[in-house]
């Protein structure tokens, strides 16, 4: 029966690897990559120098350029707008006065309106185009007269200098003029969807990114956000949510049909402290992990020699990204993506064949015949999740199942179920029996990944439209089933005495300084899991990283290749009488997070497939390399305590 059910476990092993081609193809080998440069902070940073321009931005690397949407507060600040007053009417002299009487605008009633002129061209045909909305929303007037065009509010409030007017128009003629492509930023305040509406229909832009915490048109109008979107075939550049999460962006990426660019940036306080280097680095490893397309740049805008200063990062981002075969200016979205329902159900098959295989490890195989009835009842329910329309929660059920399953399953078949260890052997036989149970492990734990990415193959999942549920949960169910397996044996013993005897254990000093350090170990491990971690990852440990990176493309992660592979292997090498010893349990959850920790990498679907193999493959070899310190050192300390320690109790 164990042979039938290894069978299924590799059969869908071998679909899901399959599956994930296909995405490798489609999703993860997109070249392209845009470097889009911040329209506000490229104007400040034009008043620094203003011998700069898009131009030489363009032949340093420059794809595009971002241009805002525009408040009214914002043309009052550059001096396109300016509110009149009483007095500015007076001194303006009888025929203003008369030509505003003409249009409705007494003196007097300025006290609670608001009268601005407008000294923009171009201002003035935005507003115009926009005079209808802003009539309907806002009773708003536009008034021409010989001398000045107006902008009128007959009641006026502060919150109506948010008030959507138009965007840049300069600075849009002059990124067209250099044939660069447009990033139209879009906020949600007040009158915004009508705005961007008028302002795209004057433009024509490439990319929409959103501006500020939502996206325009949420919560309720987003269906209209997303029509003007495919009006205009406009790509909306998705900033990571770890960046800006901005409420709306997950409904209104489905409505547009997953047409989108993942989209990284730096804050500008992020710039200022950070050299070329650190910067070009967290661009690469955002595009090279994260899969990020757009990359939205904020210039230095401190310091001495701007102007040389910027280019010169712009200039060596372009030649990293081309070394490393990406195409700057050539950004494509990748067409929707997912495998079929049928695909899910044989994973789903896969993965419980793998459960019933645990079950009969803690059943001592007791059952396994009433077992694999498992099989046709999970195809059922699955099929019924199919049928109603729950396509997501069963990917997200079965992929959560995997993520627990196979780490418990690695670390209890390959290592606790053992009857010697590598201590007790010798030569080559040592070093075989430690080569073939570790790799072992990395494999089953290796496809408990695949299929966890292959499950979850769709283009709500590699763009974080929906998330892998139950981060924590998979990491720390390992650890329980794998300490309930340990502590108990439970298809090798009877539980009746065991579970009292140990009830009735001796609790000394040691064993609550034990639990304290089970304890510190366990936030720690927590703390640093998931997406948003709790606790922030120390200097040293990001100087490492960078030269990790720089040395091997990409990085193995720490609780791998430095704590829970080479654990896992130093866990081996004792003998099986030690490894019943109380302070093995410690190592034991240590050696686990490791096996967990590659079915983590492969939960991460907005990294390309390929860079998470090749990053547990790095951890992997430079695991038995850490290990054989490990070996070396307790070899060493062994030797001590019996030369020293026990010729003297002799």
């Amino acid at each position: 029966m164990k042979k039938i059910l290894i069978g299924v476990i590799l059969i869908t092993f071998i679909a899901a690897a399959w599956t994930l081609t296909a995405r490798i193809n489609k999703v993860d080998q997109n070249p392209g990559i845009e470097v889009i440069m911040d329209g506000e902070a490229y104007t400040e940073l034009k008043s620094l120098e203003p011998e700069l321009d898009l131009q030489q931005l363009k032949e340093s690397g420059v794809t595009g350029l971002a241009i805002y949407q525009q408040r009214l507060e914002d043309f009052v600040e550059r001096g396109a707008l300016k509110r009149i007053e009483a007095l500015d009417i007076i001194l303006g002299g009888e025929q203003l006065k008369a030509e505003l009487a003409a249009g409705r605008i007494e003196i007097s009633e300025l006290e609670n309106s608001a009268l601005f002129a407008v000294f923009s061209d171009s201002l003035w045909q935005q507003i115009n185009k926009l005079a209808p909305e802003l009539k309907a929303d806002y009773a708003a007037r536009t008034i021409k007269t010989g001398t000045y065009n107006f902008l009128y509010f007959p009641s006026w409030h502060k919150n109506l200098e948010d008030i959507n007017l138009g965007y840049n128009e300069s600075q849009f003629k002059e990124a067209k003029a250099n044939d660069l492509k447009i990033a139209f930023r879009s906020n949600n305040k007040l009158n915004a969807l009508s705005a961007l509406k008028n302002n795209l229909e004057l433009l024509k832009a490439d990319y929409l990114i959103f501006d500020g915490e939502e996206v325009t048109g949420y919560p309720d109008r987003l269906d209209q956000t997303a029509a003007l979107m495919q009006e205009h075939n406009l790509i909306f550049g998705n900033v990571e949510a770890f960046i800006a999460a901005q409420a709306g962006a997950e409904k209104l990426a489905k409505l547009n049909d997953f047409q989108l660019l993942r989209t990284h940036s730096m804050q500008q306080e992020e710039v200022e402290k950070a050299d070329n280097q650190e910067i070009i680095n967290r661009y690469l490893l955002s595009v090279r992990e994260r899969n990020v397309k757009i990359l939205y740049h904020k210039p230095y805008l401190k310091g001495d020699q701007l102007k040389e200063k910027n280019l010169t990062l712009l200039g060596e981002l372009t030649s990293s990204l081309k070394k490393e075969g990406y195409l700057p200016g050539s950004a494509e979205t990748a067409p929707y993506f997912s495998n079929s329902g049928w695909d899910v159900l044989l994973i789903l098959l896969g993965v419980t064949a793998a459960g019933i295989l645990l079950l009969n490890y803690f059943t001592a195989f007791k059952y396994e015949k009433l077992m694999i009835l498992l099989l046709p009842t999970a195809a059922v329910a699955g099929f019924l999740f199919l049928s109603s329309g729950r396509e997501i929660l069963l990917r997200q059920i079965t992929a959560l199942g995997s993520a627990v399953i196979f780490p418990s399953l690695a670390v209890i078949v390959f290592l606790l179920e053992k009857k010697q260890g590598g201590e007790n052997l010798e030569g080559g036989l040592k070093l075989a029996f430690l080569f073939f149970n570790f790799t072992a492990a990395v494999l089953t734990a290796l496809v408990g990944g695949i299929l966890v990415s292959a499950v979850l193959n769709s283009s709500e999942f590699i763009f974080k439209i929906n998330d892998f549920r139950g981060v924590k949960v998979a990491f720390l169910m390992p650890l329980i089933i794998i300490s309930l397996y340990y502590l108990f044996q439970p298809g090798s013993k009877d539980l009746r005495h065991k579970i009292p005897q140990l009830l009735e254990s001796v609790i000394k000093v040691k064993h609550i300084i034990l639990a304290g350090g089970l304890a510190l170990i366990a936030v720690i491990y927590i703390g640093r899991t998931g997406n948003f971690p709790l606790l922030p990852v120390p200097a040293w440990e990001l100087t490492i990283r960078s030269l990790l990176e720089k040395i091997l493309y990409v990085r193995p992660r720490f609780k791998e290749f430095l704590i829970g592979h080479p654990l896992f292997i130093f866990s081996l090498y004792l003998s099986v009488q030690k490894r019943k010893e109380l302070y093995f349990y410690p190592l034991l959850m240590l050696a686990s997070v490791g096996v967990i920790t590659i079915v983590n990498t492969f939960s991460h679907l907005h990294t390309p497939v390929l860079i998470s193999l090749l990053r547990t493959f790095h951890a992997y070899w430079l695991s038995f390399a850490v290990a054989a310190v490990f070996i070396l050192i307790y070899k060493f300390f062994t030797n001590l305590y019996k030369k020293y320690y026990l010729v003297g109790v002799k």
